[in-house]
């Protein structure tokens, strides 16, 4: 009998092994880098690159195409939670997902610019100045409908019982609200004909650089800071409306710490002087490169550390996943943008665009995560973990 259940035992873990690469963490890690940006340049090489591509979209229509597919993501893996499509076996559900994600990501900025575009000047296809236009929705959108599903957890809809997918619509009406608002407020007097300097809340390049702060504090504070400071307080609905808000708070104040790095470190004297007033613009072209590794840090390293305390856990991932945002930034705009992307140097050894390389990553690494699982590699077990919840020497497999 014992040897019966030994071999049921090993049956039951081979048909359970994942397919492909079992690795370590390190190798994990590397291995999704690899895939990740292998796939990024490969995409990039065909579609974009100004000097080889195959089709040269850059930087525009490809940027209003790629940042649509990603607010795609948002509605359907944060907002709805993949409701409709993890049902599905990979690879096809990851294949289904992206195709579903890439034509809504082609449709609606179509519609907006080759429609709406008709009536709204601001929105028009000539000289693609609608692909901008519908471009900039996203970057308030990103924040409009993701905030609700993660730093507010669905509240207030799931503490009154709503499940999938009735909570995700609710986000996504919602989230359309709020993204109308703070585009009306925000963006679009900078792009309309009817609008004058002094008629606007701050300048585009601000509006653009602050707004993208806000951006990476949220994310910040979801991924990599266990939603502290946020999560101190004590019911659902004032952590959820401590974290809206509080966001914008830290976001400000972000803002002028980037900036400052940007023009005292980062950005050479000659560069600074010919981007002139859009520096503005630029804690955004630095945010996006560290939202890119609070994402890979989160998603693909396990989040490390979570051996320490969690005061020490939170400040050790800031310190290093900043540090390398930073490094990141760097090491792109004075080689790699220029060299390896053949983007247009701003002066001899810097340049570059980081927003459009940078969030095809983002795109190529939600997929690769959210629709497909990481499929193809596994992370590797270590001795006595429950396969139930994950735990060294739990109770799980000794009840079982």
């Amino acid at each position: 009998m014992s040897q019966s259940a030994e071999a049921a035992s090993e049956n039951t873990v081979a048909s359970s092994k994942p397919f492909g690469l079992q690795l370590g963490a390190v190798g994990f890690a590397i291995a999704s880098f690899v895939i990740i940006h292998g796939i990024s340049y490969g995409v990039w090489r065909l579609f974009v690159d100004p000097q080889v591509g195959v089709w040269k979209f850059y930087p525009q229509p490809f940027g209003a195409y790629l940042f649509w597919a990603i607010l795609v993501i948002v509605f359907i893996g944060f907002n709805l939670g993949m409701h409709g499509f993890s049902k599905l076996s990979q690879p096809l559900g990851g294949i289904v997902t992206t195709i579903v994600t890439l034509a809504l990501g082609f449709a609606i900025p179509m519609l907006l610019i080759f429609g709406y575009g008709q009536l709204d000047p601001a929105f028009s296809a000539t000289n693609y100045a609608g692909h901008g236009a519908a471009g900039l929705i996203v970057l308030i959108g990103f924040y409009g409908f993701g905030v609700l599903a993660n730093s507010m957890d669905g509240w207030p809809w799931t503490d009154a019982g709503m499940k999938q997918p009735m909570v995700g619509y609710a986000q996504i009406f919602v989230g359309f609200f709020l993204t109308v608002v703070g585009y009306v407020a925000l963006i679009y007097p900078c792009l309309a004909s009817w609008t004058a300097p002094d008629r606007v809340l701050m300048s585009l390049p601000t509006a653009i650089g602050w707004f993208y702060s806000v951006i990476t504090v949220w994310l910040t504070t979801v991924l990599v800071l266990d939603l502290w400071p946020y999560s101190t307080f004590k019911t659902r609905a004032g952590r959820a409306m401590a974290a809206f808000f509080g966001n914008f708070i830290l976001g400000t104040i972000l803002y002028f710490i980037l900036l400052a790095l940007l023009k005292n470190v980062l950005i050479p004297a000659d560069a600074l002087e010919k981007i002139g007033p859009a520096i503005t613009l630029w804690p955004a072209q630095l945010g996006v490169w560290i939202v890119n590794i609070l994402l890979f840090w989160a998603l693909c390293c396990g989040n490390a550390p979570t051996s320490l305390s969690p005061a020490m856990n939170r400040i050790a991932r800031v310190v290093i996943t900043y540090a390398l945002g930073i490094g990141a930034f760097v090491v792109y705009m004075k080689w790699f943008a220029i060299e390896v992307l053949h983007e247009a140097a701003i002066v001899p050894g810097f340049g570059g665009d980081p927003l459009t390389w940078v969030d095809l990553l983002n795109l190529i690494l939600l997929i690769f995560v959210c629709y497909f699982g990481f499929f193809g590699i596994s992370k590797k077990q270590g001795a006595n973990v429950c396969t139930v919840c994950g735990k060294k020497d739990c109770d799980c497999q000794a009840s079982a």
